[in-house]
């Protein structure tokens, strides 16, 4: 589709007279609504402060292993998050308290190993005598 000049430059004046208005109306306020939030965006860390980072990882990592190897429970490492050394101090703590819990809990106790009566020891050696006599003291005491 081709214009006349005066039709172009009628459309030209309405496509400026558009944008101005755009610019004024949308994209003004938006512009100092973004500059007004950048300055709460996080700066950017430099490469020293990432290693400074990775560094006291690391520490924290070998002093998180080093105090559970003190207190015996380095196989529980993949188990235990924490952040400070002072939460890691009390994981210990109930984790041990709990472990103390289960090794009373699931200590050897026999079954078989039971108090053997007057008239089981009796039985056992097949004196009759000795059977009567401990039913009937359990009769008259």
């Amino acid at each position: 589709m081709e214009f006349t000049t005066e039709q172009q430059a009628y459309i030209d004046q309405m496509l400026s007279d558009s944008k101005a208005t755009w610019e004024t109306e949308i994209l003004t306020p938006l512009m100092t609504e973004r500059n007004d939030l950048l300055q709460y965006k996080p700066v950017e860390k430099s490469d020293s402060e990432k290693a400074l980072e990775q560094r006291e990882q690391e520490l924290f990592k070998k002093e998180l292993s080093i105090e559970l190897k003190a207190s015996g429970l380095e196989d529980f490492a993949d188990f235990i998050n924490v952040g400070k050394v002072d939460e890691l101090k009390s994981k210990i703590e109930a984790l041990n308290k709990i472990l103390e819990a289960r090794k009373v809990n699931t200590s050897y106790v026999p079954d078989d190993h039971k108090q053997t009566s007057a008239y089981d020891q009796a039985a056992s050696k097949n004196d009759v005598t000795g059977m009567i006599s401990a039913k009937l003291s359990k009769l008259f005491n």
